[in-house]
């Protein structure tokens, strides 16, 4: 089982958008998912108590309640009996005990900024941070910046300025743009079940379409992710 961390110290960066996006790239595979939940207010779980109400939750995953150590450590045995393909960790604000172990036992780490620059600065000190945390373990796990929110449209001066910054740093080679069929995954469930269960409407094809285009930007970036773990 490898263990991919979602991580910011900051509220609203875009950890639960990008993880509940590659659990559905993961599952559309046909890859089993455990989903640790170390934030205590379960993003996580509400996403899957909406998604069964949908009939949009893929039974190949399952949330495991992982908000303190005891329980991260239980979680992870459970899942890793259980053989899951991928475990997905979404880390909970500030440095702790606890982030610093998921950091320290994950396979592949993801630190999600919008292109503004009190996020990204943000962003980056959860970099640094997640450098010297390997550097001090002597730990090599390959870390990549996920550019969130990105406009589907013409980027502002400010917003160019921050993804030429960017660029200096390893990144995931696409971004997660800005589009309703992402931020509206909390409420409707897993993005290629949504995708089945209105497939079959006619007077859906304009709102299929842009749901498979939102669909195909995660297949990239879970591939991106496999080819990161080198599986």
């Amino acid at each position: 089982m490898k263990l991919i961390s979602c991580c910011s110290f900051k509220g609203g960066a875009g950890k639960t958008t990008a993880l509940m996006g590659l659990c559905s790239a993961f599952a559309d595979l046909g890859k089993t998912v455990a989903l640790f939940e170390a934030d205590e207010n379960r993003p996580l779980t509400r996403w899957k108590e909406n998604a069964v109400k949908r009939n949009a939750w893929d039974a190949r995953c399952e949330v495991f309640l992982s908000e303190e150590l005891s329980l991260l450590e239980k979680s992870y045995e459970e899942a890793d009996s259980r053989q899951f393909d991928y475990a997905l960790a979404d880390t909970k604000g500030g440095s702790s005990e606890l982030n610093n172990t998921i950091i320290a036992s994950s396979n592949f780490l993801l630190v999600p900024t919008m292109l503004t620059p009190l996020d990204v600065d943000e962003a980056l000190a959860t970099y640094r941070y997640i450098i010297e945390l390997l550097l001090a373990e002597k730990l090599v796990i390959p870390t990549a910046m996920l550019r969130q929110r990105v406009p589907v449209g013409r980027m502002t001066v400010s917003q160019k300025a921050v993804w030429e910054m960017l660029n200096a740093l390893p990144l995931m080679d696409s971004p997660m743009y800005e589009r309703d069929a992402f931020a509206a995954m909390k409420d409707r469930g897993m993005l290629h079940l949504t995708i089945r269960n209105i497939s079959a409407d006619p007077a859906s094809h304009l709102a299929l379409r842009n749901l498979q285009t939102a669909m195909d930007e995660l297949q990239g970036m879970a591939k991106h992710v496999i080819a990161g773990l080198g599986d």
